[in-house]
């Protein structure tokens, strides 16, 4: 667990918009949303489906057995669009029944985030237990992310903050897709009007999406060898900034790609704390009898790139971080 000296010196971090994190999905899917199985099920996936890679797996089995890349992507995006209803549906009261019917007519002109908003989801009794809010409410210039969804910037907003929206243009045929930066070249992200950059793409837009086999490794070689791929005030802030990462699991296509491709690649010879939540192995029912070695090798893998462990739940580490910022 991390010393009170470490939560100090995160805090100070984040005073001098020095903090720089970088937010998976999984923190606000719950555990039980198998979507990718069932996704799976429903597209008639010959193998297994594997738990960290299963999502990259499957897209690339659609993609290579579909006329064009593009259609995996386009059958994911309303496969979970749907799902999403669905699962709302089996616990809706009686009375919203015609507004989820008319949702369902309307699905095919909605992207998952605009689904997603309309159903009030992600959805917390607590506000205090969603960590989206929370981390609106810190003074952050930037939050990276890897989530195709826009749940960060609705939760900016209703923190009273201005979110913009960035993709990262990681193949030509992005350039029709507006960029905040070619738009108005004056702007400079801050605690009141900040950057979201979407590192992985946006659902509005499914050709942007990283989300095959065969996209993150395109999207590995580009982002490796064009140094200009990301904006300069991104390529600043992952230079002097103590960095976090919040919901990303060792295995996970997504988590491989950012850390070998862009943290360790972008980042200079200078050493500063920097923070990854693991979940803890044992509390979480995934280690058998080898949970201390795994654990041990977790440590030594982010120790040589200068990143601590928290080992816990990404949503407890964010509580516990807004108990210190409100304590000083």
């Amino acid at each position: 667990m991390l010393k009170e000296a470490d939560w100090q010196r995160i805090v100070r971090r984040i005073r001098t918009e020095k903090f720089l994190p970088f937010i998976s999905d999984r923190i606000y899917f719950p555990p039980g949303w198998e979507v990718v199985a069932k996704w799976a099920e429903a597209i008639d996936y010959p193998f297994a489906v594997e738990k960290n890679a299963a999502l990259a797996q499957v897209a690339q089995f659609l993609s290579a057995t579909s006329r064009d890349d593009l259609s995996a992507k386009e059958d994911f995006l309303e496969y979970i669009k749907r799902d999403l209803l669905d699962s709302f549906r089996e616990t809706a009261p009686a009375d919203q029944a015609a507004f989820l019917d008319t949702l369902e007519q309307e699905l095919w002109d909605l992207s998952f985030s605009e689904v997603a908003a309309r159903l009030g989801f992600p959805r917390y009794e607590n506000e205090l237990e969603n960590p989206l809010r929370i981390l609106a409410a810190l003074p952050l210039p930037i939050y990276i992310t890897s989530s195709s969804h826009d749940f960060l910037e609705a939760a900016l907003r209703d923190a009273g903050k201005e979110p913009r929206t960035e993709i990262c243009y990681w193949h030509d045929g992005l350039e029709k897709i507006h960029s905040v930066f070619k738009q108005d070249d004056a702007y400079d992200p801050t605690p009141d009007s900040p950057l979201v950059y979407h590192l992985h793409g946006l659902d509005g837009h499914p050709s942007s999406l990283v989300l095959t086999e065969d996209d993150y490794l395109d999207f590995l070689v580009k982002i490796s060898e064009d140094l200009d791929l990301l904006p300069l005030r991104i390529r600043a802030a992952l230079v002097d900034s103590s960095l976090l990462l919040l919901g990303y699991q060792l295995g996970d296509w997504e988590f491989k790609v950012m850390f070998r491709g862009l943290i360790k690649t972008k980042r200079d010879s200078r050493r500063l704390f920097n923070i990854s939540i693991q979940y803890d192995l044992e509390e979480n029912g995934e280690a058998a009898e080898n949970s201390r070695e795994v654990q041990d090798y977790l440590e030594r893998y982010f120790n040589k790139a200068d990143f601590d462990i928290y080992w816990g739940d990404p949503r407890t580490f964010i509580q516990e971080l807004w108990q210190h910022w409100e304590a000083t």
